[in-house]
């Protein structure tokens, strides 16, 4: 997996500075973000995946928030496994 795109897919969502928030539009660039990443990479990418591409990200355009927001990071993280993966499972064979 290509981190640093990964990382280049997500800023979009992680360079507004109301990122973390669950408000419907943070919540609408995260999903925008997403399907950025799904369509140009793969439906396969893991949380760890996707925590390294946010604090890559992040070190890159918001320094003091990959420290202050660890555990929104995990959760955000793993939602896009999760996302990745019910994705994953629509997929015909």
């Amino acid at each position: 997996m290509d981190i640093e795109k990964l990382a280049l897919l997500l800023k979009p969502w992680l360079r507004v500075d109301t990122w973390h928030t669950s408000h419907p539009s943070d919540e609408k660039r995260f999903h925008l973000a997403l399907h950025s990443v799904f369509d140009e990479l793969t439906l396969h990418i893991s949380a760890e995946q996707f925590r390294n591409a946010i604090a890559l990200c992040l070190s890159d355009c918001r320094p003091g928030d990959a420290k202050s927001f660890k555990a929104i990071i995990e959760e955000l993280a793993q939602r896009g496994e999760y996302i990745s993966s019910y994705l994953g499972d629509l997929k015909p064979y």
